[in-house]
């Protein structure tokens, strides 16, 4: 199978137009459109629905981008590690986090830039949704993010829970109990991560309190958890809701805390990579060394 027809019918399928394609690979379209017509030919499958201005993938089509997708992820990632030595662990590592989980990788980098000294790592962090897309661009090699996720193909590690606590800002007493469940946390202020995207602890304790029919009072809601640590350390009379990383990260374990005592609420960790796209040695040295460093339970 010739790779520069799958180069050509995967340009196609992401752009969902021949004429977007043709300029970007800098042919004329009636080639093009012979490349695709002569693979379609040789799989014996019609991949591509033609349409005046659209062409839109078959279902034959959708299964065949993806596997092509990583065909040429594949012979890409080879070719480069093929160029360098393959004694040495260097290069570049795409790393995306969501600000919840950067506890998780934070505390490895020193240790991982003494140790790999050839390697260089570019860090972005941002919320959910937005690795999720960047990682489908290719954007990432891989991502730290957190459950759930939205699309299904991915390879999944999971990485050990962050239970939340309930961290009692100034003026405020902790509870005589020493858990904090809706009875406990009722009418206080509350201040609580939150996805742009929905779910995750936010949710749950929304339906925890809709369920128990106690009063919730929302302070402040954020997916910033530095912001919600630096408000707490500022002296804000209202209750945390952070996973137990985040609070030492921002240096509130001395503040009085509880642990929360709502079913499913805590922080579900997760490295993430496409299963489409070649991940490089490199890249897959440092997700290795992540989910050595915190486990899951049922690793």
């Amino acid at each position: 199978m010739d790779l520069k027809r799958l180069e050509y019918f995967c340009s196609v399928a992401a752009r969902g137009s021949i004429s977007k394609a043709a300029k970007e690979l800098h042919i004329s379209q009636p080639p093009l459109s012979a490349r695709i017509k002569e693979l379609e030919e040789e799989l014996g499958v019609k991949l591509i629905h033609r349409g005046r201005n659209v062409w839109q993938l078959t279902p034959e089509g959708e299964e065949f981008y993806e596997k092509a997708q990583f065909v040429l992820s594949y012979v890409k990632g080879m070719a480069e590690e093929t160029r360098k030595n393959s004694a040495k662990i260097a290069g570049l590592v795409k790393i995306g986090v969501c600000q919840p989980c950067l506890p998780y990788l934070q505390p490895l980098l020193p240790r991982l830039i003494r140790d790999c000294p050839e390697l260089r790592y570019r860090v972005w962090i941002m919320d959910n949704q937005s690795l999720e897309r960047h990682l489908q661009e290719r954007h990432f090699d891989f991502i730290l993010a957190q459950l759930p996720v939205r699309n299904h193909n991915y390879e999944i590690r999971m990485l050990a829970t962050d239970p939340y606590y309930a961290v009692y800002g100034e003026g405020i007493a902790p509870p005589v109990s020493d858990r904090a469940g809706v009875e406990e946390l009722e009418g206080l202020p509350l201040i609580l991560t939150r996805r742009r995207d929905g779910g995750g602890g936010y949710d749950l304790i929304m339906r925890a309190f809709q369920q128990s029919r106690k009063k919730l009072n929302i302070l402040l809601d954020s997916q910033d958890t530095h912001l919600l640590g630096s408000l707490l350390r500022d002296g804000t009379p209202a209750v945390g809701i952070l996973p137990y990383r985040i609070i030492d990260q921002e240096g509130l374990t001395a503040l009085p805390r509880r642990p929360v005592n709502i079913p499913g609420v805590g922080l579900t960790p997760i490295l993430v990579w496409l299963k489409s796209a070649y991940l490089p040695n490199h890249a897959r040295y440092i997700l290795e060394c992540i989910r050595r460093a915190s486990p899951s339970p049922a690793s």
